[in-house]
């Protein structure tokens, strides 16, 4: 028993040995040497789960960063997150956080190449489900682009209302064009905050 607890706890102590040895070099030499710095991270991190990912934020100054290991929205993978950053030591200039957060703003956007997608462009209707919610997703878009609108749609979700409740709380997802819809029961996606921590 204690040997199998030891081999499922070890991927997790193994990457933040090698973290800790590297974390003063990855601190002083993010900007400056971005793209090595993210490979060798990305490659420590698949060997744990293939799906995790991560940000990593700027220097506040004082060279004190955030590091989020992400799922990427991934439930299955949920559990690497968890025990991935429960294992993690106290590190000093640097906070370990579980999961992509809420951003919490009242309106963002992002661009992908020309297409630019906002809180603002994105409307729905809900019905419960139980624990979670379905919901019917309503935005302006060109059929073409459907794809990379409902791809740039989940990041702005998980800016909304964090990755863990993304996943946790929301069930089926259908798209429609908002140009076809007069249903007066449309909502602002600002608004599913309040809906999602009902539940």
């Amino acid at each position: 028993m204690l040997l199998q607890l030891f081999k499922k706890k070890e991927p997790y102590t193994t990457f933040w040995k090698w973290f800790v040895k590297n974390e003063s070099y990855i601190n002083n030499n993010f900007e400056t040497n971005k793209e090595s710095i993210l490979d060798e991270l990305n490659n420590k991190l698949k060997e744990i789960d293939t799906n995790l990912t991560f940000e990593i934020s700027h220097s506040n100054g004082e060279q004190h960063r955030e590091i989020i290991i992400s799922a990427d929205g991934i439930a299955e993978s949920f559990d690497h997150v968890i025990n991935l950053c429960n294992a993690a030591p106290s590190i000093t200039n640097w906070t370990i956080i579980a999961f992509r957060p809420r951003m919490n703003s009242n309106g963002i956007e992002i661009k992908m190449g020309e297409i630019v997608l906002g809180y603002d462009d994105i409307y729905f209707t809900y019905e419960s489900n139980g624990h979670y919610i379905d919901l019917k997703i309503y935005m302006k878009y060109e059929e073409e682009d459907r794809n990379q609108y409902i791809n740039m749609y989940f990041i702005l979700l998980d800016s909304l209302i964090g990755e863990f409740d993304a996943v946790s709380k929301i069930g089926n997802t259908e798209f429609f064009s908002l140009e076809n819809s007069d249903d007066p029961a449309l909502q602002r996606f600002i608004e599913l905050i309040d809906i999602i921590d009902s539940l």
